[in-house]
């Protein structure tokens, strides 16, 4: 795969269309993920739980059209992965971030920040619209949506949903740039309106790819 996807980079120019054959891709996830798994005190092993959801995730960032074919699926949008504690959703992307770096392909590359990070960060900033503008543009993972506590805004709100005001701004920054955001979660949909409202799920259905990945935990 390295060689293949060398042959279609150019330096300073982005990767049209698929990075390489799916069977390519697939077998190099496959192989990062072996190795990702023999470092963490989790276990891999593709089964019933989780083969549908990992064929999707390769060709999402394969690029691969197929993934279109599935109704409300499109390779513009980022990614909502959801599903149950300890299933792999997290490792899923940190393989995609390993793919990266070893390969060298910079169209793979995302940077992470847990949800609890980004409200700690804005209780401790001053000047807190300054948090919310920063994560607010270029792509980011925003692990574990749901885990995060209530912000501090005492001077303007109480207590704030940081990640409703957010997630409503880089619904804009989709809808007019294409800004891709990922998410884990271990809530559904409807425990995602409980939580941060109806107007901002509204937007999610537009704005994510939702898969679900489910199943045992597959932590030791």
């Amino acid at each position: 795969m390295k060689r293949e996807i060398e042959g279609l980079m150019k330096k300073g120019e982005e990767i049209k269309g698929p990075l390489c054959d799916p069977d390519s891709f697939k077998k190099a996830f496959f192989k990062m993920a072996q190795v990702f798994y023999a470092n963490t005190n989790l276990d891999f092993e593709v089964d019933s739980s989780n083969k549908s959801f990992l064929q999707h995730f390769c060709k999402y960032w394969n690029r691969d059209k197929a993934f279109e074919l599935l109704e409300n699926i499109s390779l513009r949008k980022g990614l909502l992965v959801f599903g149950s504690y300890g299933t792999g959703k997290t490792s899923s992307f940190q393989i995609i971030q390993n793919m990266a770096k070893y390969y060298q392909v910079n169209e793979l590359w995302f940077p992470t920040i847990s949800t609890q990070e980004v409200v700690a960060k804005f209780n401790l900033e001053k000047n807190k619209e300054e948090v919310i503008q920063y994560y607010s543009k270029g792509v980011f993972l925003f692990d574990d949506l749901g885990a995060e506590m209530e912000g501090n805004n005492i001077f303007q709100y109480g207590k704030e949903e940081v990640f409703v005001r957010i997630l409503l701004n880089r619904y804009r920054n989709f809808e007019r740039l294409g800004t891709k955001t990922h998410i884990t979660t271990n809530l559904n949909l409807s425990q995602i309106e409980q939580r941060y409202g109806k107007q901002l799920v509204d937007r999610f259905i537009k704005m994510f790819n939702l898969l679900k990945l489910d199943g045992p935990s597959r932590r030791k």
